[in-house]
């Protein structure tokens, strides 16, 4: 009989949520959409300490006061930001590479190609038609005044992020043209900025697809060579966001391919090394949590801070973003933590993490558009942003009226905590209706534009009947992949 405590609710929502995935830790890659979903809700929680508490992403809130505990070192990473673009940078490159680097492992270097070839095609589309679909119904609000509230709010950055329309529906249309343009040739998008991460995204899985399919006939531990001098490269280089993407996907191509690589796995799974390992664990786990906490503002207000600031001219080129550079480091080390830990592995695949993973593409769509819309609404309990009426001065000149101040603390604390689950009921919807839409175009375009055969008929396809298969040339010798 089952007993009374196996029939508690709370027992069965806590085997529903927490039962990780079966199978072996070290063979599977569900952590991957653990951490993605840890990563989308880091963004939510950044962009919420953005706009109404900025202060936590200095150590202190000036030199002559203690810091409070969310500005500690640790405890102040989930609201400084930078996090998580990062890992979405790091799984571009992990994803991108396992399929192909696996089947060219395997010897089918003709599989490994396809798998290139058709990922890199499907790419594009799976990026840019869900981003459109978000920017259309950002634009569609704006046009209606949704963003009023925001743009007379007194949170600078809702303001900074919000659009103001043109005088004229003509304008505004020739806007949105301009700005899907914007979005993926400068990363600028005026009705959600959120999205300037796609562009740079986009370039890094095609830095992936290049650099696989440059090293598929190199051996293992060249082609790892060929992994640290890319990364050397690009630590060197001063251009902006480097170390968020381009490092990030070549780490991310490292560690795919270290995934397949079967000495590598045995020695870590090898009970002699277990100590050794934890050890190596710590290490990596407090030096990546110490160097991720590197504050974005006033690194100069805690001892702790501005140490690494006065070591920072020796560790990177001039010119750069410290912070971000500090976080790129900081997070390469947690991955490689995770990655050296089956237990953490474990625990990233539970149902809960595996779910958020699921939201995290739409959720980083829509949170922005909602922040400014609903949540705005929500804390200056006003839809229209009325009344709002500018004055003059004496020399004439316009005056504008105070900002619009937040409602109480208990309003603002239930309304971001109701808020949030709005993004994910939303994000849900996206997941169920929007995501499997853009999938079905994207899958008719590449039925339409696929490469066919010699007899006129369309190429391999996948089984189950999209006419997937982009047909290359077998090289003259298939040898299998040197993994040593």
């Amino acid at each position: 009989m089952q007993s009374f405590q196996d029939s508690h609710l709370y027992t069965r929502l806590r085997d529903t949520i927490w039962t990780p995935s079966q199978g072996n830790s070290r063979k599977s890659v569900k952590w991957i959409d653990g951490l993605r979903g840890i990563a989308s809700f880091l963004v939510v929680l950044t962009h919420l300490a953005r706009a109404w508490d900025y202060d936590l992403f200095s150590p202190r809130d000036n030199e002559d006061v203690p810091p409070r505990v969310l500005q500690w070192p640790v405890l102040r990473i989930p609201w400084q930001g930078r996090i998580g673009v990062t890992i979405f940078a790091f799984l571009t490159g992990y994803v991108c590479a396992l399929k192909p680097l696996k089947l060219a492992r395997a010897g089918e270097y003709l599989g490994a190609f396809k798998a290139i070839a058709k990922s890199a095609f499907r790419r594009p589309p799976r990026l840019i038609l869900p981003a459109t679909i978000a920017l259309l119904i950002s634009w569609t609000m704006a046009q209606f005044g949704a963003f009023v509230v925001a743009n007379r709010s007194d949170c600078w950055w809702c303001r900074y992020a919000a659009p103001d329309l043109e005088d004229s529906l003509s304008k505004e249309v020739v806007r949105l043209g301009e700005n899907f343009l914007s979005t993926w040739t400068t990363g600028y998008m005026a009705y959600d900025d959120h999205q300037w991460a796609l562009l740079p995204l986009l370039k890094a899985s095609m830095l992936v697809y290049i650099l696989v399919s440059a090293t598929m006939y190199v051996r293992f531990r060249w082609r790892v060579v060929v992994y640290f001098l890319l990364i050397a490269y690009f630590h060197q280089d001063a251009s902006k966001d480097t170390e968020t993407f381009q490092i990030q996907a070549i780490y991310g191509t490292l560690l795919s391919d270290l995934t397949h690589h079967t000495p590598f796995q045995a020695l870590l799974s090898s009970p002699t090394h277990r100590w050794p390992r934890r050890l190596i664990l710590l290490l990596l786990t407090t030096l990546g949590l110490y160097l991720a906490s590197y504050p974005g503002e006033h690194p100069e207000y805690s001892p702790w801070s501005n140490s690494l600031l006065t070591l920072s001219p020796y560790i990177f080129p001039p010119e750069v973003n410290i912070g971000k550079r500090y976080t790129a480091i900081g997070v390469d080390l947690l991955i490689a933590a995770i990655f050296l830990s089956p237990s953490t592995q474990h625990f990233l695949s539970n149902r809960l993490l595996l779910w958020l993973g699921k939201q995290s593409f739409a959720v980083y769509l829509v949170h922005g558009t909602l922040l400014r819309t609903v949540l705005c609404w929500v804390l200056y309990g006003t839809i229209t942003g009325e009344p709002w009426e500018e004055g003059v001065d004496e020399n004439g000149a316009p005056v504008l009226p105070p900002y619009l101040p937040l409602m109480g603390p208990w309003v603002v604390g239930l309304g971001m905590v109701g808020w949030v689950g709005l993004v994910y009921g939303v994000a849900v919807l996206w997941t169920g209706w929007v995501d499997p839409a853009c999938e079905r175009l994207t899958g008719w375009v590449e039925r339409k534009v696929g490469v066919r055969g010699e007899d006129g008929e369309k190429g391999e396809g996948n089984g189950n009947g999209n006419g997937e298969g982009l047909p290359l040339p077998l090289p003259m010798q298939m040898r299998p992949m040197a993994v040593a």
